[in-house]
């Protein structure tokens, strides 16, 4: 298939029309124009590229340059910003709060989380058996008040900066202890901010988007 119209006859044959007339219809396109681009009487401009490419699920640059395979990419969804990694000491090692000018990575994972929504990935095995290396952690829900986050497993920063993923053990007015697998227990500190574990994604269940659109832009603040 060297030109365009063998291509995009080929794309609706694929996506199950039998004939120009039925796609047409389908799509409410003008027939003639239509049968027209596809037996090559016109040519392809790239805006009519898009569209027939968008009903007949390839990509425009293949309809136009036979370039890719000819399938489309989907939309990625249930995308989330990876804004830090935690290794050692379950020590997260961003200043998560502060997006910087690149942006933060997104990530596309099995199941939708609520907006506001962000993510961690897990480094090292100085979390196992809890987690795994290249476990994805996603926190939400930010604590209202300290007393709140009492038995949480949260992102934690500390009234010094520090910053973990940690249990929270109230042990008196504004004192907490931090725990967490394979890590001595951190005794009788004040937190500043508390955002809890919605879950987690194994590694292997989730892709770092390279070009993703922003879906989740509310930070952490």
């Amino acid at each position: 298939m060297e030109e365009p119209y063998q291509r995009l006859q080929f794309a609706r044959e694929n996506a199950g029309y039998e004939n120009a007339t039925d796609a047409a219809r389908a799509f409410a396109w003008n027939e003639n124009t239509y049968r027209s681009h596809e037996n090559g009487e016109r040519g392809l401009r790239p805006a009519v590229a898009e569209r027939y490419a968008k009903a007949f699920c390839v990509s425009a640059a293949w309809l136009l340059t036979g370039e890719g395979d000819g399938e489309a990419r989907p939309e990625p969804k249930n995308v989330v910003r990876l804004v830090g990694r935690i290794g050692a000491g379950a020590v997260i090692d961003a200043d998560f709060e502060q997006e910087p000018a690149e942006g933060f990575a997104e990530i596309e994972i099995p199941y939708p989380v609520p907006d506001g929504a962000v993510a961690f990935e897990i480094v090292g095995d100085s979390m196992w058996p809890r987690y795994d290396p290249g476990d994805i952690v996603i926190c939400w829900k930010v604590a209202q008040t300290r007393s709140e986050a009492d038995g949480w497993e949260a992102a934690v920063r500390l009234t010094d900066g520090r910053r973990y993923l940690k249990t929270i053990r109230r042990v008196g007015k504004d004192r907490f202890d931090l725990v967490s697998h394979n890590a001595s227990p951190i005794h009788n500190i004040q937190i500043e901010w508390a955002c809890k574990v919605f879950g987690n994604i194994r590694a292997g269940e989730w892709n770092l988007l390279e070009k993703a659109p922003r879906s989740v832009r509310q930070g952490l603040r």
